[in-house]
Parts: C-alpha cells; sequence; structure tokens
C-alpha cells in the first residue's frame, strides 16, 4: 500500500514539475489563445447566419432604403404581367371552333350529341349554332374572294349535273352544322336518286382517294358526334369518318392566287380508274355520287338523299370562309358564272 502511495505522488510531483515550468507555461497560454481565438469565430459566424435571416424574412414595405420610384416601377410592371397573363389565359381557353363539313342539312335532325360542362364554370345551356369560327389564317376578305372565284372562273366545271345548291343558304360554306357543333365548309349538290357522276372541277393531280369506306353503325356515330358535342368542334378524325368514300385532288399553285385543292366526298363508289399520284382532266369521272358516311348510310339506307360533298381549298383555307350567306352565293355564282354559260 506504501508502495502505491509512493509512487502516485512521484507521478503529482512530475506533473506539477511540469506544469509550472515555463514549457507548462507556454502550453497553457497557447491553449487559452485557441480558446479565446474559437469563441469569437463562433460569435461572427452566428452574427452573419442571424442577419442573412432577418433579411430573408424582411416583411413586405419594411425595406424603407428602397427608392420609391422604383418601387413604384416595379409594382407597375408586375400588374402588366400580371393583366398580360389574364388576357393570354382568357384567350387560351377559348373552346375549339370546327370551319369544316361534310354532310347535308338534313343531317342535323339525327342525332344531337352530349356536351361536355366545365365544373369551375356555371353550367350553360350550349347554343346549336357556334357562334364564332376560328380559322387558322386571316381569310380573304369578300372582295378578294371574289377575284379568286373570278380567276378560277374560266378553267371550272360544273363537278355535278345535279341540283344546283346556289339559291340555298344550308347547301353553301358557312352553313351551321349543328348536329356536329362545326361549320359547313363545302358546297352540296343534291341529286335525290343514284346514278349521277363526279366530274373533276380543274385539271389536277390525285393526292388521296377512300373507296372502300365502311359505314359505322348508327350507334358508334352517335358516339363520334358525342365527343364533338363534348369538345363544341367537329374533331379532324370524326370529319373524316364523315366523309364517307371520296377523292381530294391538288391542283397546283395558280400565281396571284395561291395553292388550290378540291375534295369530293359522299361518293357512293370511286371511279376504278382513280390512282393515288395520276393527273386528271377537268370534267374526267371522279365517281359515283351517293350518301356514304351520312346518317341514313349509318342505317343500311344508301339511297337516301344522294349528293356530292364538295369542295374548293386556296391555301388552306375553304373559298368563302367568314363570308355572309350574301357574299357567299355571290362568291360561288362567279366561280360557276362560265361553267352554267
Amino acid at each position: 500500500m506504501k508502495a502505491v502511495f509512493r509512487r502516485c505522488w512521484k507521478l503529482v510531483s512530475a506533473v506539477r514539475r511540469h506544469v509550472f515550468s515555463p514549457r507548462g507555461f507556454a502550453v497553457l497560454a497557447l491553449v487559452a489563445v485557441g480558446f479565446v481565438l474559437g469563441v469569437l469565430v463562433a460569435q461572427v459566424w452566428t452574427s452573419d447566419d442571424s442577419s442573412s435571416d432577418n433579411a430573408r424574412q424582411l416583411p413586405a414595405g419594411a425595406d424603407d432604403s428602397r427608392d420609391p420610384a422604383s418601387q413604384s416601377d416595379v409594382e407597375s410592371t408586375a400588374a402588366d404581367q400580371g393583366a398580360a397573363s389574364d388576357s393570354t389565359g382568357g384567350a387560351n381557353e377559348q373552346p375549339p371552333t370546327d370551319s369544316a363539313s361534310s354532310e347535308s342539312a338534313e343531317d342535323q335532325s339525327s342525332t344531337t350529341p352530349g356536351t361536355g360542362t366545365d365544373p369551375t364554370t356555371p353550367e350553360t345551356e350550349a347554343s346549336p349554332n357556334p357562334a364564332v369560327v376560328v380559322l387558322d389564317q386571316e381569310p380573304p376578305t369578300y372582295e378578294e374572294a371574289l377575284a379568286m372565284a373570278a380567276a378560277l372562273a374560266p378553267l371550272t366545271i360544273y363537278p355535278s349535273d345535279c341540283m344546283s345548291p346556289l339559291p340555298h343558304p344550308d347547301l353553301m360554306p358557312n352553313a351551321p352544322r349543328a348536329y356536329r357543333f362545326g361549320i359547313h365548309q363545302g358546297v352540296d349538290f343534291r341529286c335525290f336518286t343514284l346514278g349521277h357522276d363526279a366530274v373533276a372541277a380543274l385539271d389536277g393531280r390525285v393526292v388521296l382517294a377512300v373507296g372502300n369506306y365502311q359505314d359505322p353503325d348508327s350507334d358508334d356515330r352517335d358516339e363520334l358526334l358525342e365527343i364533338a358535342g363534348d369538345l363544341q368542334a367537329t374533331p379532324p378524325f370524326t370529319l373524316l369518318t364523315l366523309y364517307g368514300n371520296f377523292v381530294v385532288i391538288d391542283h397546283g399553285v395558280f400565281p396571284f392566287l395561291g395553292h388550290v385543292v378540291t375534295v369530293y366526298a359522299h361518293l357512293h363508289e370511286v371511279d376504278h380508274d382513280i390512282r393515288v399520284g395520276q393527273t386528271i382532266r377537268a370534267g374526267a369521272r371522279v365517281g359515283e355520287i351517293g350518301n356514304r358516311g351520312t346518317h341514313a348510310a349509318a342505317n343500311g339506307d344508301f339511297y337516301e338523299d344522294p349528293h356530292l360533298h364538295w369542295e374548293l381549298h386556296i391555301d388552306n383555307l375553304y373559298l368563302g370562309a367568314g363570308l355572309s350567306p350574301q357574299e357567299t352565293r355571290e362568291v360561288y355564282t362567279t366561280l360557276f358564272s362560265e361553267a352554267l354559260g
């Protein structure tokens, strides 16, 4: 026991000699200086973080150092941007509106498609007639359309020997097609019986021919029209379904006029000699006029109201787009003036 005590006392004496020696005081001084520097650095770091947090959390209006004029300019710019955003949003929310057609006015009584409702807006009753027609480009004015028709008149052949549609606004472009929430963009030549031919109105080249069309049954057709009701417009794929058998002829680009294309729809059959890519002369047979693609054909009746649905497009817009019924009649009367003598 005494031996252990003596050994401990020797250790304590050795520690005292080292601590109270010059080297020991130097070590203690370095430790003290390091501790003080650490405390100072910690205080500076904490102060910087606090200042940064206060700057981020400063409430609106608390920064008195900002120039009032600059603040006013910023607020004015933000208000202008908000107004522009609201205006753009309103434009984007406009429902799409179709500008094409494929059937006669008699089909309007076939089916009334359902309409979609927006849960964020009050429910309103849909108008059977579209209020506006949204076009991909600005349509020609009445004077411009009349000049286009006059330029094409010497080259245009009457595409059918059936009843003239000119006195009947419901058979002309821009007539509403409420059953599909669209606008008629063609001319309907009503024939009443089979056995009438559709002929090419101008020289051109066949670019599309559908001669094996299968009419959907009445229920399937109604479902397609319900989609148009939900959209308040006729989707392009639905419009193609309503064409039935049809042929598209590209007549090329006319100087000072534009790119001219014609469509021949509701054909009972396409002429057997029609081939995509072939050239075709004005007056050449395109096919037999029928009612394929219509409500009657969907019900299995291929003899009710056969008619040629004929369209003339110039630079992606049908001739007469956006015109009044009287203006449309004048334009197409001019177009067919030489063909009718």
